[in-house]
């Protein structure tokens, strides 16, 4: 969308010729919006800078400055409707200030006057920083709903991403998850195998002691049978010496008679 700055009438200013030359240089235009700016405007002592900004739709005027060194000038705005016979009407009641910042609605088309008035002082000269933008409801409300689609298609792809995240989360938990898996597996068939091994000790000490146990019985049922042989020779021979005593008694008798 273009936009122009008024170029008649020219800006009523009594200041420094090559600062105003350098806010002309500092007057740019981009993307349908009016941008003039300008660091060390110089207003001499009783003078006006007044700067005509051509507003040709609806827009929205952006003001900041700041009067250097902690000085100040009387701040207004005027606007002046193309209808014709209009007269300039005053949108801000001059006011002292040494810094401003906001903005200005316009809904008509005209020319907006931005006014910095020195007239009060007659002896000090002030320096001016500032920055204009102008720029119509149309443009903003189309760079409203340019940035509404980049910040959707920014939410849209955060959200594609973080699907992306969630799902690269998820296989690495479940790759970890099967790692963990994998050594509980290892631990296990290791941990059956040493079970294993005890196992088939534990029967190798038990045969060991079942065989030991029956020795010690074969050995207890042999003494037992020692035992009762013995006893049955210990008989015998009482027997045998009962016998020979006997005999040798009977023996002795006869002999006497």
């Amino acid at each position: 969308t273009t936009r122009e700055l008024i170029s008649q009438p020219p800006p009523r200013c009594t200041c420094d010729t090559g600062a105003m030359a350098a806010a002309d240089e500092d007057s740019k235009e981009m993307m349908g919006e009016v941008v003039l700016a300008s660091s060390g405007m110089l207003i001499q002592a009783g003078g006006i800078f007044e700067l005509p900004i051509k507003v040709d739709r609806p827009s929205v005027l952006r003001i900041r400055f700041e009067v250097d060194e902690g000085y100040d000038v009387d701040f207004a705005l005027k606007f002046l409707e193309d209808a014709e016979g209009s007269t300039p009407q005053t949108l801000v009641m001059p006011a002292r200030s040494t810094a401003r910042e906001g903005q200005l609605d316009i809904h008509t088309t005209g020319t907006c006057f931005v006014i910095w008035d020195n007239a009060f002082s007659w002896i000090n000269s002030k320096s001016l920083t500032y920055h204009l933008s102008l720029k119509s409801k149309e443009d903003i409300e189309r760079a409203r709903r340019i940035e509404q689609k980049r910040l959707a298609e920014l939410k849209k792809q955060a959200a594609k991403e973080q699907v992306i995240v969630r799902r690269q989360a998820r296989a690495n938990l479940i790759k970890e998850l099967e790692g963990k898996l994998a050594d509980m597996l290892a631990y296990e068939h290791e941990a059956r195998g040493r079970l294993m091994a005890k196992q088939g000790e534990l029967k190798r000490l038990e045969a060991e002691y079942n065989a030991a146990k029956a020795g010690i019985v074969a050995i207890a049922d042999g003494a037992d049978r020692a035992e009762e042989l013995a006893a049955e020779l210990q008989q015998k021979l009482s027997d045998l010496l009962e016998q020979a005593a006997q005999d040798e008694e009977d023996n002795a008798l006869d002999t006497v008679e």
